[in-house]
């Protein structure tokens, strides 16, 4: 009539287990590859008026270099929408892209010191 019942694991016998399943995840997640990276790119305020000015902007870069999965964010504190790159973010707001395919995107951006941009996707 007795019932045999395990003993209860103490936490510190179950925190070996618990950090393999933690390295197995890493070890999983590192050979996946593929970019899981963020590239933000903030528009001050106060830029609107300098581009209204004719004064020159360099905040989106001549060339952005990003993998496949990374993300890129482009954040608009100015009181005005600007056109960054190949995305009109507007006015106070941000815009969120995930890139799921290598590619290229080129073209001109007035928010570039080189009035021109290149966002590489590579595998």
């Amino acid at each position: 009539m007795f019932s045999r019942r395990r003993p209860r694991p103490r936490p510190l016998q179950r925190a070996p287990a618990v950090l393999l399943m933690a390295v197995a995840l890493a070890l999983v997640s590192a050979a996946c590859g593929g970019g899981s990276n963020v590239y933000e790119i903030v528009v001050p305020l106060g830029t609107g008026e300098l581009l209204a000015q004719g004064e020159t902007v360099d905040v989106m870069p001549a060339e952005i270099r990003l993998e496949v999965g990374d993300t890129l964010k482009i954040r608009n504190d100015d009181v005005v929408e600007q056109e960054v790159g190949p995305y009109l973010v507007a006015a106070g707001t941000q815009f969120v892209v995930q890139f799921g395919a290598p590619g290229l995107y080129e073209g001109i951006c007035p928010l570039s010191g080189s009035q021109g941009y290149k966002i590489v996707i590579t595998e």
